[in-house]
């Protein structure tokens, strides 16, 4: 099977008097890379839950293989072999990665051989250059861990034609690398046609054959990225207003008080081992401090011992110079934050309004407010 060609033509959406999508047609030619670049709002998600068939556009064509088919519903789009990969997780964190794989095909007996099915999962996970070990419960991998999952499932169900819906927001640089790295070379080889939302230029201009930019539910342009350049697209986004240059100065911070330090700290992984060993750093104010690595190297383990999710067995943590233990109380008075790398799983409450989402954690704070704070 080759990869198909895609085509919008007067696509639109709208909700209530609002225009989520106003007569947007764009191509995106089979065995490609296709960026679909836009600002927060611009439509592009819209776009692609119409032509995945979430949430389908109310008029407009959708054509594949310059045949024009109609998608209502995911079903739909899966016997064309569309697949997305959406902004957050569709995996179910209480089974296992074979699990995971196996009943996404949704044509299973009513008793399943996992004997074979193991075999052949097997020799699936072979052919892909990132592997996942099928045994593992979803829930003790990482949030990069689980974006992979994710895109081998696509490629497990066959998908011809794969929708990626910002897939490198929760992975670092080297796996966002070896991930588009291979989506581009299966597509390069013509057994994928690839339409990606991103908001990285980097990884326009490194992976993508075409762009297409969205502005305020529009159609902007579309180019091949070989001819255009990062200031057009930017152009494109946000219209013709200038871009602000950023200092590159920073403070001296040797001579400061750090804010948060780690002393030789280990923590224990859930299979008993060690995750962290003997780390120490050391976050000053006012200071950024990155901790990079793939997926599954130790972050997780390290973030959920500094909120106090997670008992580490050596070392120390102090906070402003006190000794820290990450209870909820001390938190709140040091003002030590998180920000979860699945937000919407540990972070929120989808089925409140922003309002309560923000009025919930108020409900817990002492009343006197201090104005600084420390984020993780």
């Amino acid at each position: 099977m080759h990869a198909p060609s895609l085509e919008t033509i007067g696509a639109s959406k709208h909700f209530g008097t609002f225009r989520a999508l106003d007569e947007v047609s764009f191509k995106v030619r089979a065995g490609t890379v296709h960026a679909l670049l836009g600002e927060n709002g611009a439509g592009k998600s819209t776009l692609v839950k119409g032509i995945i068939g979430y949430s389908p556009l109310q008029s407009g064509s959708i054509l594949v293989n310059n045949r024009e088919h109609a998608i209502s519903t995911p079903r739909d789009s899966h016997q064309l072999h569309i697949g997305m990969v959406y902004q957050h997780f569709t995996v179910a964190p209480g089974l296992s990665v074979a699990e995971n794989l196996v009943l996404s095909r949704g044509d299973l007996p009513w008793r399943i051989n996992w004997t074979r099915e193991h075999k052949r999962l097997e020799a699936f996970m072979a052919k892909m250059p990132f592997r996942l070990d099928i045994h593992r419960p979803v829930s003790s991998l990482a949030a990069g861990e689980k974006q992979k999952l994710e895109i081998l499932k696509q490629l497990y169900l066959q998908h011809r034609l794969i929708i990626l819906d910002e897939p490198t927001s929760v992975l670092t640089p080297q796996e966002a690398d070896e991930v588009l790295g291979l989506m581009q070379a299966m597509a390069h080889r013509g057994e994928l046609t690839v339409l990606m939302i991103t908001h990285k230029f980097r990884e326009v201009s490194t992976y993508a054959d075409d762009v297409t930019v969205l502005r305020k539910g529009r159609w902007v342009g579309t180019a091949t990225v070989a001819d255009t350049t990062t200031q057009q697209m930017a152009a494109w986004m946000m219209g013709e207003a200038q871009v602000r240059s950023v200092s590159n100065d920073r403070p001296v911070m040797a001579t400061r008080t750090p804010q948060l330090q780690v002393e030789g700290l280990g923590v224990p992984g859930d299979k008993g081992t060690l995750a962290v060993k003997n780390l120490s750093l050391a976050v000053h104010p006012g200071e950024i401090v990155g901790v990079a690595g793939i997926s599954g190297n130790g972050q997780r383990e390290l973030t959920e011992a500094l909120l106090g999710q997670r008992p580490f067995s050596a070392g120390q943590i102090s906070v402003d110079g006190q000794p820290y233990h990450a209870q909820r109380e001390q938190m709140q008075r040091l003002r030590v934050f998180s920000l979860p790398e699945e937000p919407l799983r540990n972070a929120c409450i989808g089925s409140f309004s922003v309002a309560d989402n923000l009025a919930g954690p108020a409900q817990l704070r002492p009343a006197a407010a201090v104005p600084s704070g420390l984020a993780s």
